[in-house]
């Protein structure tokens, strides 16, 4: 287990949201909706169609629709390399729940977190991939994206006690690097490219696929990650028995 104590640069940070926690019940509220709410994954993911249907000319469309599919592809393989570094890595408390750290957080406490380990913070890989990967389409999109991730995705998970700085700032760092690998290697471009057959002689099941998609991205694939515990515990469950 990590010793929260040895590391000043989290504590510093912490300490400060802290003194900020209780000034406003507004504020507090606020960013725990941020925090609890898929609405935050829903806003990024309308942008993210907003690039796919906006009007170019035919060879934009392609490279345009190319990156996005590619960007999809780095905000899996981000989202399921953090969650395995969480698993690997030595355990690490969030720091509402470390007691040393004194740490004043604002109402509710999202207990179904207490057992999974801070480091990285999935969220910040997730979307930091998906950023990186729209600043091959627009620099602007992308710079708004990473504004977004930063103080919307990220920000309110450390106020709210949920990681330290470290653990989103290595998240980025993993996201960013996933974001732009996928979008410059060769077989990332071949996937979309077969993407894009599909779209093209299938659209009713490419867009049924792609809404699927959607939503297990807005929602940082929850009702998979649910179903992959249920057959885990089942499993566990069954070998006892067995």
């Amino acid at each position: 287990m990590w010793s929260a104590t040895l590391n000043t640069f989290d504590l510093s940070i912490l300490h400060w949201l802290s003194a900020l926690v209780g000034r406003s019940t507004d504020i507090d509220r606020a960013i725990g909706y941020l925090t609890d709410t898929d609405l935050k994954g829903a806003v990024f993911f309308a942008g993210y169609w907003w690039c796919w249907f906006r009007k170019m000319d035919s060879a934009t469309t392609t490279r345009t629709r190319e990156h996005l599919l590619r960007t999809l592809c780095a905000g899996v393989v981000a989202i399921f390399a953090a969650r395995i570094l969480a698993m690997t890595l030595p355990f690490r408390v969030r720091p509402r729940f470390e007691p040393a750290l004194h740490f004043v957080a604002p109402a509710g406490n999202p207990s179904d977190l207490v057992d999974w380990s801070a480091f990285p913070s999935d969220h910040a890989a997730m979307f930091s991939a998906l950023a990186v990967g729209l600043c091959f389409i627009s620099w602007r999109a992308g710079l708004i994206a990473i504004l977004y991730t930063v103080f919307i995705i990220c920000l309110p998970r450390v106020y709210l006690g949920l990681h330290y700085p470290s653990d989103i700032a290595a998240g980025l760092a993993l996201g960013a690097s996933v974001g732009y690998y996928m979008n410059a290697a060769a077989v990332s471009r071949n996937l979309a490219s077969r993407a894009l057959r599909w779209e093209s002689e299938s659209p009713g099941g490419f867009y049924f696929a792609m809404f699927i998609v959607s939503f297990e991205f807005s929602t940082m694939f929850y009702s998979l990650r649910a179903v992959a515990l249920s057959a885990t515990h089942f499993a566990a469950h069954l070998a006892a028995v067995l």
